[in-house]
């Protein structure tokens, strides 16, 4: 055997286990594009689901919050209009405290001229006498 033939041999069975290899990368690389694809077609399935399912809440969020804001209104009217009666309540109390005042001058004005009368005629009386 001469130097050509063992270089040719070399180069031979070089190029033979490199063609096992490649045929055993291809082969992991064909498993792994299937295991893959696989995968791609589980994740779209399940993720349809998921975004069905959150437009779903989002219209139901939507919904919701439309009728809290609408409440929030109603609510900001109702505070307001118990901020009305409160005002009135007190301007009424005030009015109130006024007219007390006033019968109670009343009341002392009358029992003063109750009270200047009868000395009045007390001494009207007592003169005549």
């Amino acid at each position: 055997m001469d130097l050509l033939s063992v270089l040719v041999l070399l180069i031979a069975v070089t190029l033979i286990a490199a063609s096992v290899y490649l045929v055993t990368v291809c082969e992991d690389l064909k498993k792994t594009l299937f295991v893959a694809r696989q995968l791609i077609k589980r994740i779209d399935t399940e993720v349809d689901p998921i975004v069905m399912d959150l437009q779903v809440v989002m219209s139901n969020l939507k919904i919701a919050t439309e009728g809290v804001s609408s409440r929030v209104d109603e609510i900001k009217s109702a505070m307001e209009a118990v901020g009305d009666t409160g005002r009135n309540i007190s301007r009424i109390n005030i009015v109130v405290g006024h007219v007390a005042d006033v019968l109670g001058r009343i009341s002392l004005l009358s029992a003063g001229t109750k009270a200047a009368g009868k000395y009045l005629s007390e001494r009207i009386l007592h003169k005549r006498r």
